[in-house]
Formats: C-alpha cells, sequence, structure tokens
C-alpha cells in the first residue's frame, strides 16, 4: 500500500497535476506547493546546467542559454543566467505596488519573483528563480496553469558547477553581446521577449502543438 501511494503522488507531480483544483489556489499557494519540494528530474541538457519539461511542455528550440517553450499554444520564453549564478549574484526585487501582482520569492535558499503586468488584454509574466526567468504573454484564464508549468520548470533547473568552472575558466561563455538582465522586470529594464514576439508577429504563424518540431537536446 506504501508503494502505491508513492507511485501515485510521483504521478501526480510529473503530470503537473494538483489535488486540489488550480483555479481554487493563489499565486503564493501555487508557489509555495511546487518550488517547496527539491526537484531532480531532468530531461533537457545544455551548456553548464539542465532542466525538466512537464507534460505538456515543449521544446520548441534550445539556443545555449535561450530556450523557447510552447504550451497550451503559446510561447514560453526561458532565459537561464548562469555567470550570475557562477558568481553568486544576489537578487533585489522590489516589490511594485503598480502590477497587476508581484510578489518576492526566497524558498530553500534560492531567490526570485513572479510579477504579471497588465498589457491591453493580456498578462505579461515574468517569473525568475533560481538564477532562470520565464516570461510569456497570457490571457487571464490562463495564468494559473501557465504559471504552474513555469514554476515547475524553474524548480527543475540544475546546474553543473564543474562544467561551469571550465567554462568560465577558459572564457567560453560570454555575454558582452547580452542587454537582457533577468534581475531586473520589464518595467526597469527592456527584454528581449519584445524582439521575439515582434519577429513571430512579422514572420508568420505559430506552428501548431502536434505538427511542433522538438529540439534533439532531449534526453
Amino acid at each position: 500500500m506504501k508503494k502505491l501511494l508513492i507511485l501515485f503522488s510521483l504521478t501526480i507531480l510529473l503530470s503537473g497535476c494538483s489535488l486540489v483544483k488550480i483555479s481554487e489556489q493563489s499565486y503564493e499557494e501555487i508557489l509555495n506547493d511546487i518550488l517547496t519540494p527539491n526537484f531532480s528530474l531532468k530531461n533537457v541538457s545544455s551548456e553548464g546546467y539542465s532542466f525538466y519539461l512537464p507534460k505538456g511542455v515543449l521544446l520548441k528550440k534550445n539556443h545555449s542559454m535561450n530556450s523557447v517553450l510552447y504550451y497550451n499554444h503559446r510561447n514560453l520564453y526561458l532565459y537561464v543566467d548562469v555567470l550570475s549564478y557562477y558568481h553568486h549574484v544576489e537578487s533585489d526585487y522590489q516589490k511594485s505596488e503598480n502590477s497587476y501582482y508581484s510578489y518576492k520569492i526566497d524558498q530553500n535558499g534560492k531567490q526570485g519573483y513572479l510579477e504579471i503586468t497588465q498589457i491591453s488584454t493580456k498578462y505579461f509574466v515574468e517569473f525568475m528563480y533560481h538564477y532562470a526567468k520565464i516570461e510569456a504573454y497570457v490571457e487571464e484564464e490562463d495564468l494559473k496553469k501557465t504559471i504552474t508549468q513555469m514554476a515547475y520548470v524553474l524548480n527543475s533547473v540544475q546546474y553543473q558547477d564543474a562544467v561551469l568552472a571550465t567554462l568560465v575558466g577558459n572564457q567560453v561563455l560570454d555575454y558582452n553581446e547580452e542587454k537582457f538582465n533577468i534581475f531586473k522586470p520589464k518595467r526597469e529594464e527592456g527584454s528581449f521577449l519584445d524582439y521575439e514576439e515582434q519577429d513571430r508577429n512579422q514572420g508568420g504563424n505559430v506552428k501548431d502543438e502536434d505538427r511542433l518540431e522538438v529540439e534533439d537536446k532531449v534526453e
């Protein structure tokens, strides 16, 4: 019986589901439920780090420290700042009283924030945790389930210290051309998501989920 309960709990975790309806939870409750447990699974590896994509979240592009994920017919833009992790940069996020939602995260010695800003009829989500950040434009009715998937991804990010020490020591990592700062929300500094969205809108239609080509860096 004990083994059955463990398997049942694991199935719920990996499917990104919960016994409590997400719509009935507050944002803070969602974050506390997902970010509190240590998460060690991974199915995507990149330069000096890895992460896990829960069921329903696909990898559309993976370019070193930037990845484009795909969930619920929406692009999610993931950025991982391995240099800030390597140098132990601390977050100094200040809550915004003017945002739709603004929350400073401090869980298990890991820092971050969740900030939601209403832009016209959509909501711009900035979710940073443990030196990784996901951004997306989301409809109001999809906010909680999208943030839930973001939390699973960000909580799974694991850094490979030995690999990063080699990359930094050999100066393989070069962020001189990268102007994006994950520690600052869009209200303080521009985001690469603006350019991604502009390119997408000008370049044609978004691929359907069932036709999406997944990159080959999934283990």
